[in-house]
């Protein structure tokens, strides 16, 4: 049986973690650890950048079964209707459960969408049309030459009516009459990473995920502890929160090195324990 709460809410709650994901400036981890559930810890009760999360609810969660924005999903479950609108960009989701030596997993089986521009460009003047709440183009716009077509400026570039364009690696967005050149759930919606549905199995075996450039985006990869060798530096600052890599715990401020790159000569990856509960590593360009 599924637990289901109003989209209303979810909506709200999706635009207060929009907010606050622009105007804190943390580095923390933030958008995984809010996706799934985890609440924030900080230093002396202050509004300051959390120190670290409060995972505990979410790694105590029953291992067979799946969990999606507080809803829980018995196998073969399919996503509820107010879930599949949240996660357009993926059809036919449901809670899968397998065994594979002697060992039983549960997680999200879904089809991912693929949008018919993936494939095909348009010739000037034509152009994709897009709705906020959807993954691909709702239909194809050739305006007249003559026709003056509602147009939006924003960060000193213009997007036609309908046109698709991102604020940073967080909130996709699209050009319509309510849009007044200010990010609004109007014409905004934030860009999941998915945790939920693609990640749970790395996270709940304290995996590190690993992140280009920006520490709050989306991951690329993960390290995991299993199959990664790892080496910790010595050096410490612990305050009290722990990381966990696998089994091993790690203070805030202490460095690992898990193993040898492939891409080593081209890229520099650094994990850290940044924000407990998890390790972070990050993955820039030399």
């Amino acid at each position: 049986m599924i637990k289901t709460k109003t989209q209303t809410f979810l909506l709200k709650l999706g635009l207060l973690f929009l907010c606050l994901n622009y105007t804190n400036g943390c580095v923390s981890n933030k958008k995984l650890y809010t996706e799934i559930g985890c609440i924030p810890i900080y230093s002396n009760d202050s509004n300051s950048c959390p120190v670290a999360y409060d995972c505990d609810k979410v790694f105590a969660r029953p291992i067979n079964k799946c969990y999606l924005n507080g809803n829980v999903y018995e196998p073969v479950d399919s996503l509820s209707k107010t879930d599949s609108a949240l996660n357009p960009c993926f059809a036919a989701c449901f809670c899968d459960q397998r065994t594979y030596n002697n060992k039983t997993t549960t997680k999200f089986t879904c089809a991912k969408v693929e949008c018919p521009s993936y494939f095909t460009r348009l010739r000037d003047p034509c152009y994709y049309q897009y709705d906020k709440d959807s993954c691909c183009e709702v239909k194809k716009y050739c305006p007249e030459e003559k026709v003056i077509d509602h147009e939006c400026e924003y960060d000193n570039k213009v997007y036609k009516n309908g046109q698709r364009f991102y604020v940073g690696d967080f909130l996709r967005c699209v050009c319509s009459p309510e849009f007044n050149g200010t990010i609004s759930d109007k014409s905004c919606k934030e860009v999941s990473c998915s945790y939920e549905i693609l990640y749970m199995e790395n996270i709940l075996s304290r995996s590190a995920p690993v992140y280009f450039e920006n520490v709050d985006g989306c991951p690329i990869e993960w390290y995991n502890p299993e199959y990664n060798v790892f080496e910790v530096a010595s050096t410490s600052k612990s305050d009290g929160h722990n990381c966990k890599y696998g089994d091993l715990s790690i203070s805030v401020g202490q460095n690992i090195t898990i193993g040898e790159q492939s891409d080593s000569n081209s890229y520099r990856t650094t994990c850290s324990c940044n924000t407990p509960p998890l390790v972070t590593c990050i993955k820039v360009r030399k």
